[in-house]
């Protein structure tokens, strides 16, 4: 039996890191991630400095990183039976790499995104009961798969993205302003006004790339256009969450 998920319906009406993460292995640990290289945190990482001093700017970048991972780990599981987190980071894997891969839309990743927490919710839920439903691992598993054969289903195919459509970089940084976003909702970790800002931002970036890419031809000077209203963006939403 399917949960009774809204936003279900929603995703089959639509029409949207593997290479996203460098797979780490501990005797009797799921596998753990770190981000692709010039992606989500590590992006952060390269961004040139603005104002305040060196040590100021790398000592907020860091303290994000942190938060981010950590959200990361929790995303993909930590602390769930074997089995349990082993689906969990699987389906994060493969929906970001989607993302970063232009093989999706970000709507598409979103609404995957939202399914997957609201899962490791329940699931955490049943594990929190003292008397717990048998029937739910089973259940779980068939949700999972049922919605990673959707992702599958409406993906492109890699072969079929045009590779000078493709931005990573730019799609990697995305995904980090969104789970910025889902982690601040869901600890408390940003007031509302801040997240108000974050999602305009992640917006009007994604307002953008949709515009340099409408014709089918992403030009060099569009690309450089882009990613330099990503710099300026990265660095305001380091203020932002840094406040």
């Amino acid at each position: 039996m399917k949960f009774q998920i809204l936003t279900m319906r929603a995703i089959l009406l639509l029409a949207v890191v593997v290479g996203f993460v460098s797979p780490v292995f501990a005797d009797s640990t799921v596998r753990v991630a770190r981000t692709q290289e010039n992606a989500l945190n590590d992006l952060v990482r390269e961004l040139p400095l603005a104002t305040g001093s060196w040590r100021e700017q790398l000592r907020r970048r860091s303290a994000i990183q942190e938060r981010l991972y950590l959200h990361e780990l929790r995303m993909r599981g930590e602390g769930l039976p074997f089995e349990m987190a082993a689906m969990f980071s699987s389906n994060y894997s493969a929906i970001l790499s989607a993302l970063v891969e232009d093989r999706i839309t970000e709507d598409l990743g979103r609404e995957l995104l939202s399914i997957h927490r609201q899962l490791l919710d329940r699931t955490r839920r049943w594990l929190a009961k003292r008397v717990r439903d048998e029937d739910f691992p089973q259940e779980l598993a068939d949700n999972v798969t049922y919605f990673r054969a959707e992702l599958e289903r409406q993906a492109l195919p890699l072969a079929e993205v045009p590779e000078n459509l493709r931005t990573p970089v730019v799609n990697g940084y995305e995904a980090w302003v969104g789970e910025l976003i889902a982690w601040g909702e869901s600890c408390g970790g940003l007031a509302p006004g801040r997240i108000a800002r974050l999602r305009a931002k992640l917006a009007e970036l994604e307002r953008f790339e949709r515009l340099y890419k409408a014709d089918g031809v992403l030009q060099p000077y569009e690309r450089e256009k882009l990613h330099e209203r990503l710099l300026e963006q990265a660095l305001e939403v380091v203020e932002v969450v840094s406040r």
